[in-house]
């Protein structure tokens, strides 16, 4: 991994453009290469149970699903889609389909034959181990580069062959032991793993692939999408279009904020060719939120001509850019402290309850916030003309809200002003609206930007109040309620994730400061669920393994009694806390 970073991940933060691809073709689609952003969703089915996969996939077509993924586990699975291919064009649907592939190369070898697209994730496509003892790492590490090139050349023949296009799928939950091992379970082995896996299409001129490095930490996505388009410049590499996700995003609206996040950043980044919106619901549910985020996160028509300084910031790791705090309304914002929630109101009474707001917020007419509302408002301040008094709050409250703050900050960075930014915005409560803002706000608290939140609705202040906590808990900055990681259903799923994850939430979801990862396998597993506290993870049909952070405390727990065991374990941990 170079120490530094030699080209950004895009050409203007303050003004980004669609990154440029390559196209790639999956059956009559096209990814990348300037055509619309592509949305995806999977069926819960295994191929092996044809009639239900040929009905949910052609129910996904049917909502405008534009490539639909079918998990195939098993060989026997892989066989199947040949059946199920023949159906589903038999009833003249003609969406494109993609196999999903763990530790299987034989089944993805035997996907290729039936459907459009395979999808191999290089932590398990083939075991590329790794030596014990540190003087042997470095060889070992070469050694199983070789594995991959070994393993996966005939695999890209193979797809060149037969015109099928491929998906390198990096999870950062289940990356391979070598990667941990030398990069640990960061953004840079998320990247080298694409990297290592994508050299291998380079040497064989194949470059009909799309790249994914999915996380369930927005911000750990960002960060690796981000690093992965730099050093594809960096590398020499062909620009391949990006699958853009947030996985175990979860259900309702937290899972619809938790994607707004991931995927609305990278959408307003530029850098989503395609995306898939994984929520704990029916796979068409999904497909309606997907259209939704692309549309209201499409960038701008024209270019932005914000006339500051580069931000020096480093986009690929989080840092909380650095304030010096001041009191307002009581209460003190930036520096060290938490980001705190305001409430548009004349005054707030502090119980110190969770999810209350901390602070009253009287409008934007107070002398102790500066407001830039629009792009000459920074672009004056840039050259001068403009003064931020220090024990003042900032905000920026224009058109673009991401890109106008992130002009701001670096505008401020360039003249040493530190003072705190509030993130402002008016809503209508609307679905587009709180999608956006979730989008706006997440993109700047994923890059550190953002020291008090308030969005404002007149209709609704209490509802607005809680969009604040919800997307800061969202973009992992913190925990006001229970958070949920959960996974999609999908045919590697053992029980009904649905159900359970509702009777869970119906239990569990008034704890404070508890997160609980409700999956239903371990292909992704103990890894994707790593900064969760507990787990609940399918581990055999009827029976379900419990875990503490990312270790198995009971295994084959029956179904029947493992809510029970669940919360018992959380209690002896002394973390039932109601508040």
């Amino acid at each position: 991994m170079p120490e530094t970073l030699n080209f950004p991940y895009i050409q203007n933060r303050f003004s980004p453009v669609r990154r440029e691809t390559v196209q790639v073709h999956v059956g009559d689609a096209v990814i990348g290469g300037g055509t619309p952003v592509l949305v995806q969703s999977m069926t819960t089915t295994k191929p092996k149970d044809i009639d239900k996969t040929v009905q949910e996939t052609i129910a996904l077509a049917n909502a405008g699903c534009e490539l639909v993924r079918i998990t195939a586990p098993t060989f026997a699975d892989a066989q199947a889609l040949k059946d199920v291919m023949q159906k589903i064009r038999a009833e003249g649907c003609k969406v494109p389909v993609s196999a999903d592939i763990h530790f299987q190369p034989k089944a993805a070898f035997e996907a290729l034959k039936w459907v459009e697209k395979v999808r191999i994730n290089p932590g398990n496509f083939v075991d590329t181990g790794i030596a014990t003892l540190d003087k042997q790492v470095d060889k070992s590490f070469e050694e199983g580069r070789e594995k991959v090139f070994e393993a996966f050349t005939p695999f890209v023949q193979e797809a060149r062959r037969l015109g099928r296009a491929i998906r390198i799928g990096v999870n950062h939950g289940s990356l391979s032991a070598r990667m941990l091992y030398r990069y640990g379970d960061t953004v840079e082995g998320m990247v080298e793993s694409a990297l290592e896996y994508l050299a291998v299409c380079e040497a064989e001129h194949f470059d009909q692939v799309v790249v994914s490095l999915k996380s369930s930490t927005p911000r750990v996505a960002i960060n690796a999408y981000r690093m992965l388009a730099a050093r594809l410049k960096q590398e020499g590499f062909k620009p391949y279009p990006f699958h853009v996700g947030v996985t175990e995003a979860g259900a309702g609206e937290d899972g619809r904020l938790k994607s707004s996040v991931g995927i609305g950043t990278l959408l307003l980044d530029g850098l989503a060719d395609t995306i898939r919106v994984s929520l704990t619901e029916d796979p068409v549910a999904e497909v309606p939120v997907a259209k939704q985020l692309i549309r209201v996160c499409e960038l701008p028509k024209e270019e932005l001509h914000y006339q500051v300084p580069e931000w020096k910031k480093d986009p690929y790791h989080y840092s909380r850019r650095e304030s010096v705090p001041v009191s307002f309304s009581g209460v003190k914002l930036g520096g060290n402290e938490i980001v705190h929630v305001g409430e548009a109101v004349n005054a707030v009474s502090i119980s110190g309850r969770p999810r209350s707001p901390e602070f009253a917020f009287t409008g934007l007419d107070s002398q102790r916030i500066v407001v830039f509302k629009d792009m000459f408002d920074v672009n004056a301040f840039a050259a001068g003309c403009m003064d931020v008094p220090a024990g003042a709050l900032v905000t920026y409250t224009g058109e673009n809200l991401a890109y106008g703050n992130r002009a701001l900050v670096s505008a401020m960075a360039d003249k040493n002003a530190k003072n705190p930014i509030l993130l402002y915005k008016k809503i209508d409560g609307s679905d587009d609206q709180k999608l956006k803002t979730a989008a706006d706000f997440g993109s700047l608290l994923s890059d550190g930007i953002g020291d008090a939140m308030v969005i404002e609705d007149a209709a609704d202040q209490m509802s607005a109040v809680a969009l604040s906590f919800d997307i800061l808990q969202a973009a992992g900055i913190r925990r006001s309620k229970t958070e949920f990681i959960s996974c999609p259903s999908c045919g590697r799923t053992l029980y009904d994730i649905q159900q359970v994850l509702g009777k869970i939430h119906a239990r569990l979801g008034k704890l404070q400061n508890v997160s609980i990862a409700v999956m239903g396998c371990i292909v992704n597993g103990t890894g994707e669920m790593a900064d969760a506290d507990f787990g609940y993870v399918g581990g055999a049909p009827g029976f379900i393994n419990l875990f503490e952070g990312k270790t198995c405390v009971k295994r084959n727990v029956p179904e029947d009694k493992a809510l029970d065991e669940l919360e018992e374990l959380i209690r002896s941990r002394g973390k039932f806390n109601e508040g």
